[in-house]
């Protein structure tokens, strides 16, 4: 599995079409900010707070955009795409979301509630940045699918761009 797979009640998502960078590439699960232009960008650094979770990709007329050639999963952007394109991530910014993810090495019962910072790649979870007091991310359960996979756990937004966003 690449990236988040939101697992909370839908009741506490918040989906918002946010206009994508030029030129990159976003999967679906990616974890995403919003950089100081007003677009979705991929989570590059330790500093950088999440937006949320890229669940899907419309047009500027709200219609589904066709994956890149060969993926169910993924577009990447043309180089106009914030001037021509116009092309949106459908990004659940919701607060309150818990989701499923992988990490970059196991996981142990003593990782349970800290908080962690995500990989330059925005889809896993850095398990050598474990806190108790700050991070990205925040474990609150272990193997969440009961297959006795140490790398994988359920997580919530530790450090959210947004603040609260209500409906």
């Amino acid at each position: 599995m690449r990236g988040a797979t939101i697992k909370s009640n839908p009741e506490r998502s918040r989906i918002l079409p946010i206009l994508i960078d030029d030129s990159i590439t976003v999967v679906i699960g990616d974890m995403v900010t919003v950089n100081t232009d007003g677009h979705v960008a991929l989570i590059t650094s330790s500093d950088e707070k999440i937006a949320g979770v890229v669940t899907g990709f419309v047009d500027a007329n709200g219609v589904h955009v066709d994956f890149a050639t060969g993926y169910s999963d993924r577009i990447t952007t043309d180089s106009d795409n914030t001037t021509d394109e116009l092309v949106r991530a459908m990004v659940d910014v919701g607060r309150e979301i818990w989701f499923q993810m992988d990490a970059d090495d196991s996981l142990a019962q003593t990782n349970l509630f800290m908080y962690f910072d995500l990989n330059a790649n925005s889809y896993q979870v850095d398990v050598a940045t474990a806190s108790d007091t700050n991070g990205a991310v925040q474990l609150v359960k272990l193997d969440p699918e009961g297959v006795s996979d140490a790398s994988m756990g359920l997580y919530r937004i530790a450090d959210h761009q947004f603040g609260h966003v209500d409906s």
